[in-house]
C-alpha cells in the first residue's frame, strides 16, 4: 500500500495566507534604499531647517550609499512643499523635514490642500528650539523693555519679520503685541533666511527667529539678540534673558521644533528603517557636539511619540490662535 505523505501544514497556510490580499502586511524592501532619496524642505536655503536637513542627508548618504538630495521648496509658510510631500508616492523615496508651523500651526489658521494628520506617516521629531528676539545694532532699544516702550512711542510704526505668515515666529511677535499691548507691522518672509538678512540691512526693525539660524550673525554683531523666547536662558546665549524675564511678561514662550514625516502610505518597514538611522544620528557625539552648543535640543522620538506630539500639539496652537489676531496673510 502507497503511503500518503502530507506535506507539513504550516508552510502550506503559510504560501496560502501570501496569495491573500489584505492579510498580511507588505513585505518591506531589505534592500532599501536603492535609489536616491529627495528630502523635501518646506522653506529657503541657508534657515535653520535647511541647516538641519543638510547635516542629516549626508549622514543617510553615508550611511544608505544612496544619495539623499535636498530639495527646498519654499513658500506659503512652508505649505508648498508639504503639500508637494502629501501627494508624493508612499514608497519612501520622498520625504520632509519641515517645522511645527506647517503641521500644527497653518492648519489652525486657513484651510489647507492636505491633512497633517491623515497625509502623513510620522518619523521623529528631530529637535527643538527657542526663537530669538534680535533687533539691528541700531537700534536704541538695548532690551525687551526698551523696545516696547519704542512701539509705545511710535504705534504701527515699526516692523516686525518672520520666516513667514501664521508660522512661529509670527505668531511668537502676535504674542509679544498682545502681552505687552504694542502695536507692530508684520512683514513676511519666505524663510528664516532671507528675514534674518533683512534684519542685517535694517529693512525691518526686529525678528523673531529660530536660534539656529540667529547665532551666527548673533555672535558677528550684525544684529543685536534682545531675548529668547524659551522658558528659561539657553546654554547657546546665556547672557541674553528670556523673554518671560521681562517685567509683564511672566509666562511668555514659544517654541520651534523640527520634524521628518513620510506620505501616508510608506509602509512601516521603511518607516522604521528610516526611524533607527534617525536616532543612531541624533544619539551621535558627532550631532550633539555640532548642534546642541547652538540651542537646539535634539529629540530623536519614535514615530508614535512624534504622532501624539502632533495631535496634542494641534489642540494648543488651535486655543492659542483663537485668541490671537494671526492669520495666513
Amino acid at each position: 500500500m502507497l503511503k500518503l505523505i502530507r506535506p507539513p501544514l504550516r508552510p502550506m497556510l503559510g504560501a496560502l495566507l501570501l496569495t491573500l490580499p489584505g492579510l498580511v502586511p507588505a513585505a518591506t524592501p531589505l534592500n532599501y534604499p536603492t535609489k536616491p532619496i529627495r528630502l523635501v524642505v518646506s522653506f529657503a536655503p541657508g534657515g535653520g531647517t535647511d541647516i538641519f536637513a543638510r547635516a542629516m542627508g549626508l549622514k543617510y548618504t553615508e550611511a544608505w550609499g544612496e544619495p539623499v538630495i535636498v530639495d527646498n521648496r519654499a513658500g506659503g509658510n512652508g505649505n508648498i512643499g508639504t503639500d508637494m510631500v502629501a501627494k508624493a508616492p508612499g514608497d519612501g523615496y520622498t520625504l520632509l523635514l519641515t517645522t511645527n508651523a506647517t503641521i500644527v500651526i497653518n492648519p489652525n489658521l486657513a484651510k489647507l490642500p492636505y491633512d497633517p494628520v491623515k497625509d502623513f506617516a510620522p518619523i521623529s521629531q528631530l529637535a527643538a528650539l527657542p526663537f530669538v528676539l534680535s533687533v539691528h545694532p541700531s537700534s536704541p532699544a538695548k532690551t525687551t523693555a526698551e523696545l516696547i516702550a519704542l512701539a509705545k512711542a511710535k504705534p504701527g510704526q515699526l516692523n516686525y519679520a518672520s520666516s513667514g505668515a501664521g508660522g512661529g515666529a509670527h505668531l511668537a511677535g502676535e504674542m509679544l503685541k498682545t502681552m505687552a499691548k504694542i502695536d507692530m507691522t508684520h512683514v513676511p518672509y519666505k524663510g528664516g533666511s532671507p528675514a534674518l538678512l533683512a534684519l542685517a540691512g535694517a529693512q525691518v526693525d526686529l525678528l523673531f527667529l529660530s536660534i539656529l539660524t540667529s547665532t551666527p550673525l548673533i555672535q558677528s554683531k550684525k544684529v543685536r539678540a534682545l531675548a529668547v523666547t524659551g522658558p528659561k536662558r539657553s546654554p547657546a546665549l546665556p547672557d541674553v534673558p528670556a523673554v518671560a524675564e521681562t517685567p509683564g511678561l511672566a509666562g511668555f514662550e514659544s517654541d520651534l521644533w523640527y520634524g521628518m514625516l513620510a506620505p501616508a502610505k510608506t509602509a512601516p518597514g521603511v518607516v522604521d528603517k528610516i526611524y533607527q538611522e534617525t536616532r543612531r544620528m541624533l544619539t551621535s557625539p558627532e550631532f550633539r557636539n555640532r548642534f546642541e552648543p547652538t540651542g537646539t535640543a535634539l529629540v530623536a522620538s519614535s514615530p508614535q511619540g512624534f504622532a501624539a506630539t502632533i495631535k496634542t500639539d494641534l489642540a494648543k496652537w488651535a486655543t492659542v490662535i483663537k485668541s490671537s489676531s494671526a492669520k495666513m496673510d
